[in-house]
């Protein structure tokens, strides 16, 4: 994608004959690369996979009007921006999430950035939860209290665990702690470029 010249409860059910998903994403701690991996699974959805994506800024983070300054659009409006099949939404408030859902997007993705506790309703009403965890030893430990706290070792029906550029060590200690399956989300200098192992991994869980 183009970088600009200075930097240059209606969604959740699944019809047969229309599927749509709806992908929450939240991460252990503010920083750890929630955003950044949103951004990436909308552009597989919508550049690789060809579904109509709304991503969904469920924070106030601001990182949504970052991005729509970062990079040249298709569209823009005052709350959103739009590049190709993928619409961008930002900051948007809790009251206006029902009639958003209601749209008529293939893929919803939900960012909502490391507030579990006030998004944890909506959270888990998506088909699928993402976690993001940090690779470092302290971070590791974050996931796991997370997972302990929150979910309950062993209860991760609908959950899909990311840690980004983890090793082989980090996982193989995450999935023995977890008991369950831990996936490395590959380095990407540009979440709207996806690297073939990007889109291999993306695959394999979607």
């Amino acid at each position: 994608m183009k970088r600009r010249s200075m930097l240059m409860e209606r969604i959740y059910e699944t019809g047969k004959s229309n599927p749509r998903q709806s992908i929450g994403i939240i991460g252990t701690h503010h920083g750890v690369g929630v955003t950044f991996t949103a951004l990436m699974l909308a552009f597989y959805m919508g550049e690789e996979s060809g579904k109509r994506t709304a991503l969904i800024e469920c924070n106030n983070h601001h990182d949504m009007s970052r991005i729509q300054n970062a990079y040249e659009w298709s569209r823009e409006a005052e709350n959103s921006f739009s590049f190709h099949q993928i619409t961008c939404y930002k900051e948007v408030r809790q009251n206006y999430l029902p009639d958003l859902l209601g749209m008529p997007y293939d893929t919803f993705i939900l960012d909502f950035g490391a507030n579990y506790e006030t998004s944890r309703n909506e959270l888990l009403r998506c088909n699928t939860k993402i976690m993001i965890g940090g690779r470092t030893l302290w971070e590791q430990q974050k996931l796991v209290e997370f997972v302990e706290t929150n979910i309950g070792i062993g209860n991760n029906g609908g959950w899909i665990y990311l840690v980004p550029c983890a090793n082989s060590r980090t996982i193989r200690y995450l999935e023995g702690e977890l008991e369950h399956h831990i996936y490395s989300v590959p380095f990407e200098k540009d979440p709207t470029r996806l690297s073939k192992n990007a889109i291999k991994l993306f695959e394999k869980l979607f």
